[in-house]
């Protein structure tokens, strides 16, 4: 479709190097040759190649076939994310060193996001509360070259969850930072009202600001003790209600029909949060379908039911029966100005 190629075009002509410029900063001289080698590779179209016979974590051994010899504008673009960050990750020394090269531009801003949260919590009281202020913090990351031009909400009717009947609540986190801190409020009231909650974050600094292992334990160690949004948080997180978890999975180039479903658990009460624009793209395939494709008619679904909460960033849209007046349904915008909450089916609910 014409959406996934303008929008590829886009990315790889201004995102990309925006991305690998960040990724340099505070770099020493070799890191960033290696990484304007990258950014030449990318700019010339060229062949791609990828051998990752010393790559230590699972899930990626099926990625360089899929990848090698195809070009940049040709391979698959959640391909060709996977492909980009790996390279940038051994390009900046992470292998070795682990040191996220994003670290410093994700927590720049770590204070006033945490003062926001110490005001949030207040007033968010209820479930679906929790829930809206969740979504409504994905509309921007920092991979990203500009704000929100505009703003569209819809599916606020998903969000009507039931907190009584919620045992467990599995949130799949996306940003740090401003969104993070919002899910931690979920986290919260999902924990305060008697549910299990564990919040899954990446093992590796992927995509500019998803949140890491790394993240979640500098942010604890930075929240003042005598503000009430850390003691609430605490007294979960140190009562075991609220947990995190880094499984491989959640850093690999997989789709979500193979997430170990042993990660989340299954069954009544239970809640999975999807947190994004990849982690949806994840969910159903990464397909360019038009819209109103029902989850149903995709060849791909994820393990178990998610409760989808992101902005649009990308080509990839499906299940829509309802779209913003006046927009297109072809060329919308991708900058995070539409706002939505979708339920995805579990591949086994879609098919009974």
């Amino acid at each position: 479709m014409g959406r996934y190629h303008d929008y590829i075009r886009r990315t790889l002509r201004t995102r990309i190097p925006a991305i690998l410029e960040v990724a340099g900063e505070r770099q020493d001289a070799d890191a960033q040759v290696r990484l304007g080698a990258i950014a030449r590779e990318i700019a010339d179209d060229a062949p791609m190649l990828l051998d990752m016979r010393d790559w230590e974590l699972p899930g990626w051994d099926a990625l360089p076939a899929r990848v090698n010899g195809r070009r940049p504008s040709e391979a698959s673009f959640f391909d060709f994310e996977h492909w980009l960050y790996y390279r940038l990750l051994v390009a900046v020394g992470y292998p070795e060193h682990r040191l996220d090269p994003f670290q410093e531009v994700k927590h720049r801003d770590l204070e006033r996001h945490i003062n926001w949260a110490a005001q949030a919590v207040l007033t968010t009281r209820t479930l679906p509360e929790a829930l809206t202020l969740s979504l409504h913090a994905n509309a921007h990351d920092l991979s990203q070259v500009s704000d929100p031009a505009s703003s569209y909400h819809l599916g606020s009717a998903a969000l009507a969850s039931e907190a009584e009947t919620l045992r467990r609540l599995n949130i799949i986190a996306d940003n740090f930072g401003g969104e993070f801190v919002a899910d931690l409020i979920l986290a919260i009231v999902a924990a305060e009202g008697g549910a299990e909650v564990v919040v899954h974050v990446k093992q590796l600094p992927m995509f500019v600001s998803d949140t890491t292992m790394e993240d979640v334990t500098i942010l604890l160690d930075r929240l003042p003790r005598d503000l009430p949004y850390a003691k609430r948080l605490r007294a979960q997180h140190d009562g075991g209600a609220i947990r995190f978890a880094a499984h491989p999975f959640w850093s690999s180039p997989k789709f979500m029909d193979e997430l170990p479903v042993s990660e989340l658990t299954s069954g009544e009460g239970v809640l999975n949060v999807l947190k994004g624009d990849l982690n949806f793209r994840r969910a159903i395939g990464d397909v360019t379908v038009p819209g109103d494709t029902t989850f149903g008619d995709l060849p791909t679904l994820p393990a178990v039911p998610m409760l989808s909460l992101r902005s649009i960033k990308s080509y990839c849209v499906a299940g829509m029966s309802e779209w913003p007046d006046g927009l297109s349904r072809e060329d919308f915008p991708t900058d995070g100005s539409i706002v939505l909450a979708q339920h995805i089916p579990g591949r086994a609910t879609a098919s009974a």
